[in-house]
């Protein structure tokens, strides 16, 4: 079975990469196309898995590399946000970040405790969390897309490169609530953890970061190293930055995404957009595997427990409870009521949702099957939702 789901994977690169002209013309994006051939898979694998062998036991295995894949792209983001360019075009990832950001979470909490009443207050507020990051790769026909204006490409590029790294903390310290239901944790103990997780992972990115760029420039001046393992240098900081701060139990993905803020930050930019971009044809390979592994998983855990309420939710997540949030936060910006809508629609929830949700499998917490399956539906509705609707708004600001 194990070759037969490599050889269904390695057809599906070269169809993918063949063809990828004609997906885009047909409006399938990369993350459509690789969820598809996970759930053909599992289709044609004669024997339904085990539930408990494949959430439980694999998971040990696959929930490193796509830790991993995660913290690459929390980098590469970070050191595309530009924060030279933020000083002067502020005002919407501002307000995206620190409004509407905290009322989507506010809203999913409310919406999620309400619809399911199994979930506790903490289990519902770890639904919200999960589903609140969006992920702009998803949209790239968007961005990449120069009839729409700048202000709009920049500020979702933006939103989206930063907001997983300040969901991060929320959500590690939800989990850690949600597995001790009845510990009670005083003020203290919860700067403690901060203290942990944020302070450390801030120690060892600026560490690191003091140590990796100086070194860089170095090799560059003199020459050695080439082009075809330029790529590795980004994947190399990425790797050993989150490894490190995971070994001491802190939080490896805050590190890299604070050390990818000071990449971008204290770099020339020809150097930085050369790297960030090699790098990230590497991350986009693994990326789309974890696509593929999502489609495969959603076949056995979403669509045997899919019910009208876990539908309706999603639908409200990928929808309302983003929507509105994001055109209140906009209201009193000089941003026409069509790109104010722009913002509100594009927040596709991708890999750092999945990775939560992984995460949350690979605890004790009572109903985290329950919670894996809410956020599962609602990422799959996402994919399909926003990446069939990227190339019509596109289109729409030619006129």
């Amino acid at each position: 079975m194990e070759y037969f789901v490599l050889a269904s994977v390695g057809l599906a690169f070269l169809a993918y990469s063949i063809s990828i002209r004609q997906l885009e013309i047909v409006e399938v994006t990369g993350p459509m196309f690789f969820v598809l051939v996970g759930m053909l898979i599992a289709f044609f694998i004669p024997e339904a898995p085990n539930e408990s062998k494949y959430l439980s036991a694999d998971l040990d295995k696959l929930l490193p590399l796509i830790e991993l894949t995660l913290s690459i792209f929390l980098f590469t983001d970070a050191a595309k946000t530009k924060l030279s360019v933020l000083k002067h075009s502020f005002q919407y990832p501002s307000l995206l970040l620190f409004l509407a950001l905290p009322l989507t979470l506010f809203s999913g909490i409310t919406v999620a405790s309400f619809m399911f009443t199994e979930l506790t207050l903490v289990q519902a507020a770890l639904v919200a969390i999960i589903l609140t990051p969006t992920d702009a790769a998803l949209s790239k026909g968007l961005l990449n897309s120069k009839q729409v204006p700048e202000k709009i490409r920049e500020g979702i590029n933006t939103e989206s490169g930063l907001n997983d790294g300040l969901c991060v903390p929320v959500f590690l310290l939800l989990m850690l609530l949600a597995q001790e239901p009845e510990k009670s944790f005083s003020i203290l103990s919860v700067a403690e953890i901060f203290v942990r997780e944020l302070g450390l992972a801030l120690f060892i990115a600026i560490t690191a970061m003091t140590v990796f760029i100086p070194l860089i420039k170095f090799a560059m001046q003199r020459h050695y190293f080439s082009n075809n393992t330029s790529p590795f240098l980004v994947i190399g900081m990425a790797v050993a930055i989150f490894s490190i701060a995971q070994s001491v139990h802190s939080s490896g993905f805050i590190a890299v995404f604070v050390a990818g803020l000071i990449f971008d930050r204290f770099t020339e930019q020809t150097l930085r957009e050369k790297l960030v971009e090699d790098s990230e044809h590497i991350a986009d390979f693994t990326g789309l595997l974890i696509w593929c592994l999502f489609g495969f998983v959603c076949s056995y855990l979403v669509f045997p427990k899919l019910n009208w309420q876990i539908a309706l939710f999603a639908i409200l997540s990928v929808t309302a409870l983003r929507i509105i949030p994001v055109m209140i936060s906009l209201q009193f910006t000089n941003l026409k009521i069509k790109e104010r809508f722009t913002f509100a629609w594009f927040g596709p929830r991708g890999l750092a949702s999945i990775v939560f949700t992984m995460m949350i499998i690979d605890t004790q917490i009572e109903n985290k099957l329950q919670i894996a399956t809410i956020a599962m539906t609602t990422i799959l509705f996402s994919v399909f939702i926003h990446g069939m609707s990227t190339k019509p708004i596109a289109d729409s600001y030619k006129k």
